[in-house]
């Protein structure tokens, strides 16, 4: 985000399998002024992420999903759009290294070092 323009600006998909974790990171998110599109797993967030290709500027992701998983996920979007903004988040951190160029969240983490993490995945 560049200094001066409103969080508006960014929207972000969000995917994760479970409905409570996915409904407080949206309730939190949109609270501090970003759009979010939510996706329940790897393959609903594709189908999103190809509606709204033009106007996600981050992907929040889950690791692990059933269906498919999130370094899945994010691999299949890149081939659609490479420069695309990526944050993992893992209960499992340790034993998943993130990709070059992603950035990972461990689970559990606070409100305030997740919005941390999202201002820095965005370049702010």
């Amino acid at each position: 985000m560049r200094q001066g323009e409103p969080a508006s600006e960014h929207t972000i998909l969000l995917v994760d399998d479970e409905a409570q974790i996915r409904s407080m990171l949206h309730d939190l998110l949109v609270c501090h002024g970003y759009k979010v599109i939510q996706a329940a797993d790897g393959l609903d967030a594709l189908e999103k992420f190809k509606l709204n290709v033009q106007e996600i500027k981050l992907v929040v992701t889950d690791i692990v999903m059933p269906r498919l998983d999130g370094l899945s996920s994010i691999k299949i979007m890149r081939t659609i759009t490479p420069s695309v903004k990526v944050l993992l988040m893992s209960g499992y951190a340790s034993d998943q290294p993130a990709p070059d160029g992603v950035s990972l969240i461990p689970k559990p983490f606070t409100p305030a070092d997740f919005l941390q993490a999202i201002r820095s995945s965005l370049g702010d």
